[in-house]
């Protein structure tokens, strides 16, 4: 396997090429690998993913629970920072998020992150996800902090 130092400077490339158009399920994030998501973009500072409602992912109501979607969100928001493909790792300072509309079990969801400002600590990032029919579901924006902190399994990997 090959680490994320291997492509310094390139990986973003390397993420199209691991991973753009796939089902990703085995990236750095083993929460992200969870949701099951296919990487439908990806470029510097953005990322769009798309994922089909399962139902360990609802609430009572058949709904995707809102912690769900809020991993959705968190998630992306990762993917578009990663892509910044800067020499920092970095962490959530925030994720606020406002949940507009329901979608589910078995519907298919879209979410897209963009990297707004690109500070020399801080990073501020905004997400909205839809649906099938472009209705926005919710929207977050994050704020996420140089650290020190190192990933753990610095592999990137993909499901064939």
């Amino acid at each position: 396997m090959s680490s994320r130092a291997d492509y310094s400077g390139n990986i973003l490339q390397h993420l199209r090429d691991r991973f753009l158009g796939k089902l990703v399920s085995e990236s750095r994030s083993p929460a992200g690998n969870w949701l099951a998501f296919t990487l439908e973009k990806i470029e510097r500072g953005s990322a769009e993913i798309s994922l089909t409602v399962r139902k360990e992912m609802c609430n009572p109501y058949g709904n995707i629970h809102g912690g769900m979607m809020s991993l959705v969100m968190d998630e992306v928001i990762g993917w578009s920072v990663v892509s910044l493909d800067t020499n920092n790792n970095y962490t959530s300072l925030n994720l606020n998020v406002d949940f507009l509309y329901a979608i589910k079990e078995g519907e298919k969801l879209y979410a897209k992150a963009e990297v707004i400002r690109e500070g020399k600590k801080i990073i501020h990032v905004e997400c909205r996800v839809s649906d099938t029919r472009n209705n926005l579901l919710g929207k977050a924006s994050s704020n996420l902090i140089v650290t020190s902190m190192k990933p753990v399994g610095d592999d990137f990997k993909v499901a064939n």
